[in-house]
């Protein structure tokens, strides 16, 4: 691949938004592609207005369709096929192969299923048949042909990798892990000592980012120092429905910002004191590596990377999912312990170190190479 100039075709479920991080993501591997002499082509739901027309819940179904019937045509043009999850379980079936197809995970989805039909029946909602059937019926099938018939399978975490090998939609030698890497603004060298007064959430404002468990920590958090601060970043919503949520003494406390760019967002972090992320579930979750490179203290549950590389008190405080007190408990023994809080971000810092965006994408090509050149 070194040699050879390759053409590649990335197929992703989510919308093209400069703010999304697997958008991101993508643009940075093509712009990396692009360094080398080879080009990468991003295709999204919106490049086919038929399937712009359709609501959200049935783009798993009419997509794949799109994508299967766009190449075919085009199946000549392209080395390998980068397919977003189930985007391309049709589209292996018609092309048999070629181009060779690799699937990227950026969460699998009957674990992130799992978890979001739990913390419903926890909090007494429903989920509608229709995405019952899609995700429990539907969902393992797509996914199954989707990587039975893919050069390599590639996600984000172990947990992954290792659930992917237990349904035997991956085998060894065809699976891999691949992580985000964090651009150079958000590596902080040195952080000045000082009291924490600024909690800082990264993530959308949904159930199953937790945010049921960080309104209820923070509430308490709030109201017992009127000093203290939390600011919520890229959330998608508006700064009325999240601060709602809350006492209307304590909204004054509450900072949203919706939509934030990469360079605000790394002012953010350098801002901030202490980094909390009750998460159920992620996939990789490049918010706890920017928190990790900014020397944040860490307060998060045990999702995606914070599996493979956080441990608690030694680079971060793990707390259990949908745990309000334990949040609390947590961000009060970093405020009344600098040294403990000034010791996890200084060894999160070092581990930081592994997700530049340098070291991701070289393994990103390593494995883009060995996906294109695997005999089908």
């Amino acid at each position: 691949m070194d040699e050879d100039r390759l053409r590649l075709a990335v197929v992703i479920q989510t919308p093209k938004d400069p703010q999304s991080a697997v958008y991101i993501g993508y643009q940075t591997l093509a712009q990396t592609l692009a360094d080398r002499q080879h080009s990468v082509r991003i295709v999204a739901p919106s490049d086919f207005p038929r399937v712009a027309r359709f609501s959200g819940r049935w783009t798993p179904l009419v997509y794949p369709i799109a994508i299967a019937l766009w190449l075919y045509r085009r199946r000549r043009e392209f080395g390998l096929v980068l397919f977003h999850s189930y985007s391309g379980w049709l589209a292996t079936l018609l092309t048999r192969g070629r181009p060779p197809a690799l699937v990227m995970f950026h969460g699998v989805e009957p674990l992130y299923h799992r978890e979001l039909r739990a913390e419903m029946e926890r909090s007494g909602g429903r989920l509608s048949w229709r995405y019952r059937m899609l995700q429990e019926v539907l969902m393992p099938v797509f996914l199954r042909i989707a990587c039975r018939r893919a050069a390599g399978v590639a996600c984000l975490n172990r947990t992954e990798a290792e659930y992917l090998k237990s349904k035997r939609w991956a085998t060894n030698g065809n699976e891999y892990v691949l992580a985000h890497g964090v651009p150079p603004e958000f590596f902080v060298a040195t952080r000045r000592h000082r009291p924490i007064q600024t909690l800082l959430f990264v993530g959308q404002w949904l159930p199953m980012k937790g945010v049921r468990y960080l309104k209820e920590a923070a509430t308490a958090l709030l109201a017992a120092d009127a000093r203290l601060r939390l600011v919520c970043a890229g959330t998608l919503v508006g700064e009325r429905q999240v601060q709602s949520e809350f006492a209307l003494e304590l909204r004054q406390q509450v900072r949203v910002l919706p939509r934030v760019d990469q360079a605000t967002l790394a002012e953010l972090y350098r801002d901030a004191d202490v980094f909390i992320f009750p998460s159920l579930y992620e996939g990789f979750s490049r918010a706890i590596v920017e928190a990790m490179a900014s020397r944040l203290p860490i307060v998060c549950t045990q999702v995606g990377v914070a599996g493979d590389v956080l441990r608690h008190e030694e680079n971060a405080l793990i707390v259990p999912k949908h745990d309000a007190g334990a949040l609390v408990a947590a961000v009060t023994r970093l405020r009344s312990n600098p040294e403990l809080s000034q010791r996890l971000a200084d060894a999160a810092a070092v581990v930081a170190r592994d997700y530049t965006l340098a070291i991701v994408s070289q393994q990103t090509m390593t494995v883009i190479s060995d996906a294109a050149r695997r005999p089908q």
